[in-house]
């Protein structure tokens, strides 16, 4: 192949990338919850195979997986919905708080001879908008709610496959069904590690804001435990929530001491343990995963956010199996072993 075939085909393998890319994004409606119910599916597949093992049939078997993700589903919307409704319910006694403290803020400021007008605190602190932005959660949660029907469904038909898939892929090509193992054996060893010390990562700061007396703990160890799967930026986004409503409820020092623990327990699970049960296994640079995390983002919205890191494991291991696009995933890669 000469030069200008080479760079004729690029240009071509580009602009399939493109259209493949804008394909996604346009269809990210339907998309999104089959990969999320792919992905849920490898996670519980270990426990349909455990619950085989036991005896059960396959259809019951898979009932019975099925009936623990209804219930796990069923508490974390009661949970979240009963926490955002009371909430909603005291927004008018926290804007209160939060009105007096920025007057003793600014009255601080005016004793220096800093001068703010009423107007100016008022637009800081708007109630309609707050009220709004609450309904907005309670809204999209209700349509959370209904995509989980949806969801549900797809995880059954999936579970239904699995039993049948390795022989499709055997059927198809003996490196397919090779491949498949080797790309599911990595997105479930993440998605169960994930699993477990994002479970860690949320009772731990649920006992330990109970323990300080904050508000809605059990609300934040939950958002703590689905904002964790989001790498680098999740812990923040889901510390930001807590943090505020200690300063109005616990005062400044009680945010300091909220922060710090959002500070210490993320460094103990995401900077120790994580690094040391993970890191190997999940061979993605730190780079690739802060931008696979900007990109999935970007493509998918906050679901792609989620599954940013196992949808780059999948991409990589794809990659890595043609010799053509191998330098791809070396790239990818934390080490040149890839």
């Amino acid at each position: 192949m000469n030069s200008k075939q080479a760079i004729g085909s690029s240009i071509v393998n580009l602009a399939a990338v493109i259209i493949i890319i804008v394909g996604l994004m346009a269809a990210k409606d339907i998309v999104v919850p089959i990969l999320l119910a792919i992905f849920i599916t490898i996670l519980v597949t270990p426990l349909l195979n455990w619950l085989q093992k036991k005896g059960l049939n396959s259809s019951f078997a898979i009932v019975g997986v099925i009936a623990i993700l209804i219930i796990v589903m069923t508490l974390f919307g009661l949970i979240i919905s009963a926490s955002l409704h009371d909430f909603a319910s005291n927004l008018p006694e926290y804007e209160a708080k939060l009105r007096q403290m920025l007057s003793n803020i600014m009255a601080f400021f005016h004793s220096l001879g800093m001068e703010f007008s009423d107007e100016m605190i008022s637009s800081l602190i708007d109630p309609r908008k707050i009220a709004q932005f609450a309904s907005q959660i309670v809204k999209g949660f209700g349509s959370a709610l209904t995509s989980g029907l949806v969801l549900l469904l797809l995880i059954v038909f999936m579970l239904l496959e699995a039993s049948t898939l390795p022989k499709k892929l055997n059927a198809i090509h003996m490196d397919a069904l090779s491949h498949a193992k080797d790309i599911l054996h990595s997105v479930k060893q993440y998605m169960m590690l994930k699993s477990l010390f994002s479970l860690l990562t949320g009772l731990l700061v649920y006992l330990f804001l109970l323990f300080m007396g904050l508000d809605y703990a059990l609300l934040w160890g939950v958002l703590v435990f689905l904002l964790n799967f989001i790498p680098t930026i999740g812990s923040i986004i889901a510390a930001v929530p807590a943090v505020i409503l200690a300063l109005i409820q616990l005062g400044f020092v009680g945010a300091i001491e909220v922060a710090v623990l959002f500070l210490v327990v993320n460094i103990l699970i995401g900077s120790i343990l994580e690094p040391k049960y993970m890191g190997q296994g999940l061979g993605l640079s730190t780079l690739v995963v802060f931008i696979s995390l900007i990109f999935w983002g970007w493509v998918f919205g906050p679901i792609g956010m989620l599954l940013s890191v196992p949808l780059t494991i999948v991409l990589k291991l794809a990659l890595f199996t043609n010799p053509r696009t191998r330098w791809i995933a070396l790239l990818l890669g934390s080490d040149i072993k890839a």
